[in-house]
């Protein structure tokens, strides 16, 4: 794996870490809407399951992303390839469409700030 690829690689997984943190912000702000009762606990307790089902789904992805191969690639066939990649394992593990579409615009975010460097 060349080193742009790997660069990739290497702030994906921090993009990554940094959307686990967000949806687990989202926790907090939902048990603060609980104890305000702006919520009803059986509210809370779906949207908590789903947070943590989400944040379990990124950090899978996670680990494939560590787990990275080291076949040469482009920055943009790479971006292809997690993209197809984490739509399957997404859809397989039966979370919300939002999930696909906030790690997809992590890979563009990244394939963005990648090619200001060419």
């Amino acid at each position: 794996m060349d080193n742009k690829a790997r660069k990739y690689l290497e702030i994906l997984m921090i993009e990554l870490e940094d959307l686990i943190i967000d949806l687990e912000f989202g926790e907090e702000v939902l048990l603060k809407r609980l104890e305000k009762q702006e919520i009803t606990e059986y509210v809370f307790k779906e949207n908590i399951g789903l947070l943590k089902k989400e944040v379990l789904g990124i950090e899978k992805l996670r680990k494939v992303v560590a787990a990275a191969g080291t076949e040469k690639r482009t920055i943009e066939e790479l971006k292809t390839l997690l993209a197809v990649y984490f739509a399957k394992e997404i859809k397989a593990a039966g979370l919300p469409n939002i999930v696909f579409l906030l790690v997809n615009r992590k890979l563009e975010k990244i394939t963005r700030y990648m090619s200001l460097d060419d």
